[in-house]
């Protein structure tokens, strides 16, 4: 008995590693939902995370965008191109199609919310951010743009 229940840890704990390191079947880059970026989502550790690959307008004035929005003056000289955004998720054991208490940061307001991201299918994924609870949020569906 206590052998089976120390495989089943073992395997739960192989199974979640294994979801992390193919990034539960949504890496890849992803076109936002307004269309202005593409994201590129990856392995991260034992999460996820995703960064700005391309931009519609990568760049203001001739010179490449950078976080001017961000409240850090320190970090508003930075490039958005590769910037990352997706960060901090944990995948919910109980739903291999969900990655659950993940940050996202928004550039264009430079504010950062929770986010919870959930695979609709092979090409769309569903991207919640939110204050406080997901009730209290947005969501947005992403469109595989690697096809």
């Amino acid at each position: 008995m206590k052998l089976g229940f120390c495989l089943a840890i073992v395997l739960a704990f192989m199974s979640a590693r294994a979801v992390a390191q193919t990034g539960g079947g949504f890496t890849g880059r992803w076109l936002t939902e307004n269309g202005k970026g593409v994201i590129a989502i990856a392995p991260c550790g034992d999460s996820i995370c995703g960064k700005i690959d391309w931009l519609i307008e990568p760049s203001r004035d001739g010179k490449p965008a950078h976080d001017i929005h961000n409240s850090d003056p320190n970090l508003q000289s930075r490039p958005l191109c590769g910037l990352t955004i997706l960060y901090g998720f944990r995948h919910d054991g109980s739903n291999l199609r969900q990655w659950v208490e993940g940050h996202i940061y928004s550039p264009e307001s430079g504010d950062t919310y929770h986010a919870n991201i959930t695979v609709m299918n092979a090409n769309h994924i569903r991207l919640r951010g939110y204050v406080g609870i997901p009730l209290l949020g947005e969501s947005q569906t992403w469109t595989r743009a690697d096809n």
